[in-house]
């Protein structure tokens, strides 16, 4: 799929916000005026002025401080800390998968979609982060945009589930097992505890939330992904059997030919080849095979519809050749 950089692109826009918050937070801080700090301390609100002190005064006000929601009603963190990251390479691979994923969605859904589902996976993981962290690190920051893009890899996983990735950039893998992949990945993580300091709860949160997503609003709208390849594989098989049905009523009408002309044969008297009798052994074979099954002899016609569709046709044919 070809992407041409459009500043009214969705992934476009995400990805300026984010590179320009980092800068401004890692590469061009800016400082935290010293009235902020006092203002704070003034009101009794001493845990964020240390916070400040330690992590800067913009990721203690945008990145997910559960004690600072709990404590200070600051809701909005479980939005704004999407855009933050912590090193260039926090930032690379976000980004970098933001593109890779995102631009295929977008194309797909549209800009406006694709905003609504990035934001959803986003503070649906965030909402998660904020209630998992509460009990267990009430203030150590949670940052980055991991959440939604797991959201992505999801995504791209039902929408093109086909294509081919390449895992920590060397094993190749279907796009349809990306996201269990990394599941796994994460609860093993969070199972083991390897690793700290990864918000490997977020990630495990943007494939919920962004699963939901999916399958209430894009999967209906869009019928993408798994949708449109199991409707092209229902009118593939339709089709198939259609060909079926078509190709079994020839195969009805021959061997209803043949038994008629098997029949005038023996009753004429006159020898069999080859052939016809293997054609008679085959239907001689079901005959003895479902005997009892049979209805009566009068009852049989070749010009019924239920006779020619019924299982046992060549046993009855059979009955209708050998019959005097």
């Amino acid at each position: 799929m070809r992407y041409r950089i459009d500043i009214k692109s969705a992934v476009t826009l995400l990805l300026i916000v984010n590179v320009v918050v980092y800068f401004l937070t890692n590469v061009l801080p800016i400082p935290t005026p010293q009235g902020i700090l006092v203002s704070f301390l003034e009101k009794g609100k001493n845990v964020v002025v240390v916070a400040a002190q330690r992590y800067g005064l913009i990721i203690t006000l945008f990145s997910i401080f559960p004690v600072m929601i709990k404590e200070l009603g600051w809701v909005w963190q479980v939005f704004t800390y999407m855009f933050l990251h912590g090193s260039p390479l926090h930032l690379f691979f976000n980004m970098y998968a933001l593109f890779l994923f995102g631009r295929s969605l977008e194309q797909r859904w549209g800009a406006r979609e694709f905003m609504f589902y990035y934001l959803f996976t986003g503070v649906g993981a965030g909402v998660v982060t904020f209630f998992w962290n509460l009990a267990r690190s009430p203030y150590v920051p949670t940052i980055g945009a991991s959440g939604a893009i797991f959201g992505l890899i999801l995504a791209f996983g039902l929408e093109f589930p086909g294509a081919v990735l390449l895992l920590f950039f060397v094993i190749p893998v279907r796009a349809r097992y990306a996201a269990l992949i990394f599941g796994a990945i994460e609860l093993v993580m969070i199972l083991t505890g390897a690793m700290r300091g990864i918000g490997h709860f977020t990630h495990l949160a943007g494939l919920l939330f962004g699963f939901v997503y999916y399958f209430a609003r894009i999967k209906p709208r869009y019928g993408g992904g798994y949708a449109s390849s199991f409707k092209r594989m229902k009118q593939r098989l339709s089709r198939d059997t259609s060909s079926k049905k078509e190709l079994s009523n020839t195969q009805k009408d021959r061997t209803i030919k043949n038994a008629e002309r098997l029949r005038e044969k023996i009753r004429g008297g006159e020898s069999l080849a080859s052939q016809d009798m293997v054609f008679l052994s085959r239907l001689k074979e079901a005959y003895y095979s479902e005997n009892a099954q049979l209805c009566d002899f009068e009852e049989f016609s070749m010009d019924e519809g239920a006779c020619r569709d019924c299982d046992s046709l060549y046993a009855c044919l059979y009955r209708y050749i050998m019959k005097e």
